[in-house]
């Protein structure tokens, strides 16, 4: 495995990023449950600005997920145990 203090600090953003998107749907789900007016374009557009947030927190925190997969390196087939199972 790569660099430890590089995966950890990855970590961390990541934790904060999960936080980040989760509060956002959070918002989401509220603004979804609430009664809205067919007509109303404000609550259209808080729907819509809403849903940008989520989405873009969500990104980012996948973006971070996959960068810190990719400094985790598989075994190799030699690294392997034997299985018991037959």
């Amino acid at each position: 495995m790569h660099d430890l203090g590089n995966r950890k600090i990855l970590l961390e953003r990541m934790d904060r990023a999960f936080s980040d998107y989760s509060q956002e749907a959070e918002r989401l789900s509220v603004l979804l449950a609430e009664p809205i007016d067919p007509s109303s374009w404000t609550a259209y557009h808080s729907l819509l600005k809403q849903r940008t947030a989520e989405v873009i927190a969500y990104e980012k925190y996948r973006n971070l997920k996959d960068e810190l997969f990719s400094l985790i390196d598989p075994p190799g087939p030699l690294d392997r145990r034997e299985s018991s199972v037959n």
